[in-house]
């Protein structure tokens, strides 16, 4: 999770612009997408800890292509929104803010509820 980030983090301060074209998802659909694969990611590293034989790049790989079957979106669509979103940082940094935003809530969530 915290490589994904950091990825887009990378990318923060590339140029900018306030139109997203039609043929990139929407703020809200990547936030979803993206917390999706993050936690897909963190299952991964899981799993490649526990289990030696884990191949954990062919099963990223499958469970980045569930996360685009349940969204409804393909591999191509997910990659050019993402680079999009990593070249306009004024319209990457809501959905950043939201994805950390809902990470901080998960995480409290369990302490307020005892």
């Amino acid at each position: 999770m915290r490589v994904l980030f950091f990825t887009i983090s990378l990318f923060f301060f590339s140029c900018n612009s306030n139109d997203i074209p039609k043929d990139v998802l929407s703020q809200e659909k990547m936030e979803v997408i993206l917390w999706d694969v993050m936690r897909a990611d963190e299952m991964a590293s899981q799993y490649a800890i526990t289990d030696s034989t884990f191949k954990d790049v062919s099963k990223n790989a499958s469970l980045y292509q569930k996360i685009f079957q349940i969204h409804g979106i393909t591999k191509s669509t997910f990659q050019k929104s993402l680079q999009y979103y990593q070249q306009h940082p004024a319209q990457l940094q809501p959905v950043i803010d939201s994805l950390k935003a809902f990470s901080e809530r998960k995480t409290l969530t369990p302490i307020l509820t005892q």
